[in-house]
């Protein structure tokens, strides 16, 4: 048995589009409180407080010799911290393209997932649009998701729409053919769905990432586990979903993610507890960790990276294990493969009915996560 420690960074609910933290970090570690209290004493010996924080570790400039110590610790520990990273912004543009443009995939019969292709896909797509179009569209392309997204009815429609239409209209190809599809795809997601309201939740990126960490770590380790995350995390709002995610009374061959991986189910997370962070060690330095990591997350985006930040990096804070919802530079080249059989949604929602079919009915028709 082994205990993920967990907590977060940059959490601002479904406001994805937020500028001023515009990153998600999830920090997961398997280092027990008695070590991480041991690596909080050496690196901040100095520390004044009830509980080591990020925040404030951050902003007192004595305490950078301490960040210095802990970035030259990070490799000797990176097989026991994992960060799940989201840019929101490109996160948001993720999920416009899988509730647009996979359904039009699907109904050729194509398989959108098979193989990583959605998030090459979706690579591809940042990169037109960066290319192709400018930062300028970008950000409105995804601030007129998340305005909808937010807030889906007739107003919101319609500036998605607009959006849509006059990018398929004036942009150079092949721009214009990524957004005429997701115009063809918003026509058909209308068709399918004549109760707007009903789409919620689509903007969700705290129970996901959780999972996406377990996933993680059931990839790379072999033992059951516990979780036990700050107790200020909301994470388990929808325990009725994380309790399906996690039932055990099945068995399955390995089960293809996203991102072109394999994984096992069940998952073997035998129980989810919340502790304070005051009384917990461990989890302050997911604290620190997940902190950190949303300090260098620019960097991976190639923005200028903060010169402090860039010196901890270059010290060790690079070794960090990470991975999420980034964009990279692995693209496709062609549509995706065609569809042999249940895609990776369709076996996953078949692996856990019936207990997940209210939840899947609750989403628009065709719109998948």
């Amino acid at each position: 048995m082994t205990t993920i420690y967990l907590d977060e960074s940059g959490y601002t609910g479904d406001d994805l589009a937020n500028t001023e933290q515009p990153f998600f970090v999830v920090a997961s570690s398997i280092i027990d409180d008695a070590e991480a209290a041991a690596i909080l004493r050496r690196c901040f010996p100095r520390y004044q407080g009830q509980e080591y924080k990020f925040s404030n570790i951050w902003k007192r400039p004595t305490s950078r010799d301490g960040l210095r110590t802990l970035a030259r610790e990070i490799p000797a520990l990176q097989d026991r911290v994992y960060l799940w990273i989201i840019d929101k912004r490109f996160c948001l543009l993720t999920k416009m393209l899988d509730y647009l443009i996979e359904p039009v995939f699907y109904d050729m019969g194509r398989d959108f997932y098979a193989g990583g292709y959605a998030q090459r896909f979706m690579n591809s797509a940042h990169r037109d649009i960066l290319l192709h179009g400018s930062e300028a569209l970008y950000d409105e392309t995804v601030r007129t998701w998340d305005a909808f997204a937010r807030a889906p009815g007739a107003r919101t429609v319609e500036a998605l729409r607009r959006l849509l239409d006059r990018t398929a209209r004036d942009a150079p190809p092949p721009l214009s053919d990524l957004y005429m599809a997701a115009r063809m795809g918003l026509s058909d997601f209308l068709a399918s769905n004549d109760r707007l309201e009903d789409f919620g939740d689509s903007s969700e990126i705290q129970l996901t990432s959780v999972f996406s960490t377990v996933i993680w770590w059931r990839q790379h380790r072999p033992e059951d586990f516990r979780l036990v995350h700050d107790e200020s995390s909301n994470f388990l709002r929808q325990r009725d979903t994380w309790d399906t995610l996690l039932r055990d009374d099945f068995v399955s061959p390995p089960q293809p993610q996203g991102n072109g991986t394999l994984v096992e189910f069940p998952l073997r997370v035998t129980s989810t507890a919340s502790a304070a962070s005051h009384d917990s060690p461990a989890i302050q330095l997911c604290d620190v960790l997940a902190g950190l990591g949303a300090k260098f997350a620019p960097a991976l985006r190639c923005r200028e990276a903060h010169p402090f930040v860039a010196e901890l990096v270059g010290l060790g804070a690079g070794a960090l294990t990470y991975s999420g919802v980034l964009p990279h530079d692995a693209y496709v080249a062609g549509p995706p493969p065609h569809r042999d059989g249940p895609d990776m949604v369709d076996r996953m929602v078949e692996l856990l009915e019936p207990r997940l079919s209210r939840v899947m009915e609750a989403r628009a028709a065709r719109g998948r996560s």
